[in-house]
């Protein structure tokens, strides 16, 4: 059997080359931890960027949005008072239109006038 030396030098081989391996793990941990960070800042940036432009679309849409009920209250209002306007207007020519009935009943009493005294 050997003894605690011999033991001891065969396990010092052993554990230097896992020290060796844990210090190489510990820099690549280190390097995709810098990665992550790198990426996790990307990401974060992007993701505000578009925020911004998801933000500003939306302040847009709403105000695109207020435009087209003004529009449409507007076509509305335009189209009560083209309404009132016809009426007056139709309105006006009822009243054209009584005036010429009472200049042909006037022309009719004449003519009837006229042929009367004519017989």
């Amino acid at each position: 059997m050997p003894t605690a030396d011999q033991r001891l030098d065969q396990l010092e081989p052993v554990i230097s080359e896992m020290l060796a391996r844990l210090d190489e793990t510990a820099a690549k941990v280190e390097r995709v931890s810098a990665q992550v960070r790198q990426l996790t800042l990307t990401v974060t940036s992007a993701i505000s960027a578009q925020s911004d432009n998801i933000t500003f679309l939306l302040e847009k849409t709403a105000k695109l949005e207020q435009g087209q009920v003004k529009l449409a209250q507007g076509q509305l209002d335009l189209r009560q008072e083209m309404n009132e306007r016809f009426q007056e207007m139709n309105g006006r020519f009822q009243q054209v239109d009584q005036r010429f009935s009472q200049v042909d009943q006037r022309f009719d009493q004449l003519f009837d006038f006229l042929k009367e005294k004519l017989k």
